[in-house]
C-alpha cells in the first residue's frame, strides 16, 4: 500500500542522495548508507536494478523495501529493467 499511495510522477525537494544500479551489491549498499548516512538522516532516491550479478540479491531488496515501508517520505525507489518477471524468473 506504500507504493499504490505515492503518485507515479514523484515531485522530490533537493538534498536528497540519487543511487545507481545495486545489482545485489549489499555490503556496497550498506557502504553508501554509511557514507551518506542512514534513512531518516539522508533522502534517497535509487534508480532501479536492486538484484542480480551478487549472491546477496535477496538481502539487497529486502533491506531497500524495508526502508521504503519505514520511511517513504524519504526513501523512493524507481523501477529498472531488472525488477521484471522475465529476468527474475527461476
Amino acid at each position: 500500500s506504500v507504493f499504490m499511495s505515492q503518485p507515479s510522477l514523484l515531485e522530490l525537494d533537493p538534498g536528497i542522495c540519487i543511487c545507481g544500479d545495486t545489482h545485489g551489491q549489499y555490503h556496497d549498499l550498506l557502504r553508501l548508507f554509511e557514507m551518506g548516512g542512514f534513512p531518516p538522516a539522508s533522502n534517497y532516491l535509487f534508480l532501479g536494478d536492486y538484484v542480480d550479478r551478487s549472491r546477496q540479491s535477496v538481502e539487497t531488496i529486502v533491506l531497500l523495501l524495508c526502508y521504503k515501508v519505514r520511511y517513504p517520505e524519504f526513501f523512493f525507489l524507481l523501477r529498472g529493467n531488472h525488477e521484471s518477471a522475465t529476468l527474475n524468473r527461476m
